[in-house]
């Protein structure tokens, strides 16, 4: 559903096209019978339109949930997802249901025996497929009236939830830190660092975002127990709404020729398991072997023909 709505990306954007947008991710919207969390929320402003996204991996539909989505109301989740109307005139929401190809008939099954009447659309390796009812936007029902082709499975572009392992957030904030650090800052929020290393965190509802900046913290703790010399954590205070890494040193400090070893070493120290803590189950050196490259560029160096033939000497 993020593909589809992202212009720019390798997959088709028809929900762009049609002036959606991702408004939110993970939103809790309490109904009558419980609560519903709304996987996406895409909005189109200039006609009031709401898709309440769900997406499915599997083939089963929770059918109390297909149910809670039926009693969504539109300012309810204008509200939780806090959208901004512009536009004078009521406000539409239709439910959407995203599943796998194969999963399909078992998806339509347990859609039927909730209730729930909302389209369906089925990605399969080529091709994306509308089922089910039609959508309420005409633009989305002629953009989707033919199988839409697809240059291959859906792109992964949120990588991380909150039940990822620490080593997926480890290879998320190290390259975030260096990125912040080839910039001479002295030190940088966990927060600022979250948002760098999660570009679509600020889409997500209250309790995922605290969560998953929960996972960004612990990941940066990590980072600076395994190179006091470069990094120091300082927790949260009183006065301080989130930790902050301080950089001890930079390799912006260092002659030219030896910034590149500096960075290296960064990366090869992070590959070491933090000490009394439990060693993460991916080899992390092997998560880190494009990492090189993307920490000698982190800094442009002026266009001298003597210095860069030293740094290229440098590198190899």
């Amino acid at each position: 559903m993020i593909a589809l709505c992202t212009y720019g990306d390798v997959y088709p954007s028809p929900f762009a096209t049609a002036g959606y947008h991702l408004a939110g991710a993970e939103v809790p919207v309490a109904v009558s019978d419980g609560t519903v969390v709304i996987d996406a929320v895409l909005f189109r402003p200039n006609r009031n339109i709401i898709l309440a996204g769900e997406a499915k991996s599997g083939t089963n539909v929770e059918e109390i949930q297909a149910r809670r989505y039926g009693q969504l109301k539109p300012d309810q989740v204008v509200i939780a997802a806090s959208l901004i109307i512009r536009e004078v005139g009521d406000r539409h929401l239709q439910p959407l249901y995203v599943c796998l190809v194969e999963s399909l008939e078992r998806v339509l099954q347990g859609l039927g025996r909730s209730g729930l009447a909302c389209p369906v659309l089925a990605v399969g390796e080529d091709s994306i497929e509308h089922h089910a009812a039609p959508f309420t936007d005409q633009d989305l029902q002629t953009a989707f009236a033919d199988p839409l082709a697809v240059p291959g499975p859906p792109p992964r572009i949120i990588p991380v939830d909150d039940e990822s392992p620490d080593a997926a957030f480890d290879v998320l904030v190290l390259p975030a830190l260096v990125a912040t650090l080839s910039h001479q800052r002295s030190q940088v929020s966990v927060l600022a660092l979250a948002e760098q290393a999660l570009p679509h965190l600020v889409v997500f509802g209250t309790r995922a975002r605290n969560r998953l900046l929960a996972k960004i913290d612990l990941a940066a703790r990590r980072a600076a127990e395994r190179d006091p010399a470069t990094f120091e954590y300082l927790r949260r205070t009183g006065t301080r709404d989130h930790a902050v890494v301080r950089f001890v040193r930079s390799p912006e400090e260092a002659a030219r020729q030896g910034r590149t070893q500096v960075y290296q070493s960064i990366a090869r120290v992070a590959g070491k398991p933090v000490r009394r803590r439990r060693t993460p189950s991916v080899d992390q050196m092997a998560l880190f072997d494009d990492l090189i490259e993307e920490l000698q560029q982190a800094h442009e160096v002026p266009e001298d023909s003597e210095t860069i033939s030293d740094e290229g000497e440098e590198g190899k």
